[in-house]
């Protein structure tokens, strides 16, 4: 769990706390059962019944009131202990209209509690309290967030993190010239998690500094087992490996000793290291400018990623040096449905051209958009029409292919 979580098990009736008492933690129900009551006058009013994954008291810690209701295991009950330092942080980094709102809505709940100990027809005042179950989505997502953060720390620790390689091509012979390195993670809870679920999640709690380590390490480790096959089967031409850089890793003051002495434990060169960043990452100004020079002076490639999909491509271009574009995915999947997509991807790589920075085109996926991009002067590609992102053995697999089809001596 959560640094500042720790479990412990309650027994059936056990108080878990009582109405009036501090609120300093939230609980999460990983095991058993949990009711949730308030009393007046030796009148006990039902607010709840809980179970697993549900989580409860967490109302004192977010607005400092006393605890408006009291809890008790129902049955056996392991709950997962959230630390108010753990919330506190999360609600502080809330947007200040979502925290005011919040607050209100909090108010509103107490208020709704009072009310059913002056009712004398309970069943209708409980069901005023339903109103509060407007909240409740928001309340199981931000849960949903607390344990996948917390799943992400553990598979970490764990190695549940795996890479999958996509091949990239050149455009005139289909010939493998590289390979973009993709993370997978392969939670024993979650199953296969894709990473648009658990990156934004990583970048926003700074997990994508570690795990982008991680990532660069296994990149350069493979690329070197990737040039070993390619000096057996004595392969014609070298590969690069394009590893994903996030804007939270450009602002590591360890972001180059850590790239640089992975680049030396695998004895690989920096000059087969493509670093993708996107045009976020580029927002960062002059400390992302200054970032991207040192990764060109050390002789690392830099490919702008996903060109095209933010507010100020073209200004980006004009301000920073970068080796390659790379047309979204959205655009290669539309220009053959929509004449303006065309026109525009079109545009993206005769500007490419003209800037003399070669262009990727990813998502390709099929012939007829294969063909479409050729003929617009694309050099590279990758997708499914190529190959899916694939694991080290199949990725080996596809290299060795190559040698069947385009007849490499060895």
């Amino acid at each position: 769990m959560l640094g500042t979580t720790k479990k412990r098990r309650y027994s059936p009736g056990e108080v878990i706390f009582s109405q009036g008492d501090s609120g300093n933690c939230a609980f999460i129900i990983e095991m058993g059962r949990v009711e949730v009551f308030v009393t007046s006058d030796l009148e006990k009013v039902v607010l709840a019944n809980l179970g697993v994954g549900e989580i409860f008291g967490e109302m004192s810690v977010l607005d400092g009131s006393p605890r408006s209701a009291s809890a008790v295991a129902l049955e056996s009950a392991e709950l997962a202990i959230v630390s108010n330092e753990a919330i506190s942080e999360r609600f502080e980094a809330a947007d200040p209209i979502v925290r005011l709102l919040i607050t209100m809505l909090l108010k509103h709940v107490r208020f709704s509690n009072r009310s059913v100990l002056n009712q004398t027809d309970v069943s209708r005042s409980v069901s005023r309290l339903l109103e509060a179950d407007a909240i409740a989505k928001q309340k199981h997502e931000a849960l949903d967030r607390l344990r996948l953060e917390s799943d992400l720390k553990q598979g970490l620790q764990e190695g549940q993190f795996q890479l999958h390689f996509q091949p990239i091509v050149n455009m005139l012979d289909r010939q493998l010239v590289g390979f973009e390195s993709l993370i997978r993670w392969h939670s024993p809870n979650r199953g296969l998690v894709r990473p648009d679920v658990f990156i934004g999640i990583a970048e926003e709690t700074s997990l994508i500094v570690p795990i982008g380590r991680w990532v660069i390490e296994q990149a350069c480790k493979h690329l070197s087992l990737f040039k070993k096959q390619l000096e057996k089967h004595r392969f014609p031409q070298a590969l690069f490996m394009s590893i994903n850089i996030s804007g939270r890793q450009f602002q590591d003051p360890h972001f180059f000793n850590h790239l640089l002495e992975a680049i030396k434990e695998t004895c690989t060169s920096p000059k087969d290291i493509k670093l993708e960043v996107t045009e976020r990452t580029l927002m960062q100004g002059a400390s992302a400018l200054h970032m991207i020079n040192k990764s060109r002076k050390l002789g690392f490639q830099v490919a702008l990623d996903d060109f095209g999909t933010g507010y100020s491509s073209l200004s980006y271009l004009s301000r920073f040096e970068v080796d390659n574009l790379k047309v979204d995915q959205s655009f290669v999947r539309n220009m053959n449905k929509d004449r303006k997509v065309q026109v525009i991807t079109k545009a993206i790589i005769d500007m490419a051209m003209g800037m003399g920075l070669p262009s990727i085109a990813e998502g390709i996926e099929t012939e007829g958009d294969f063909e479409t991009l050729k003929q617009m002067g694309c050099e590279f590609g990758q997708g499914y029409l190529f190959a899916k992102p694939l694991s080290y053995p199949q990725a080996i697999s596809y290299l060795l292919k190559q040698k069947e089809t385009y007849g490499f001596t060895g």
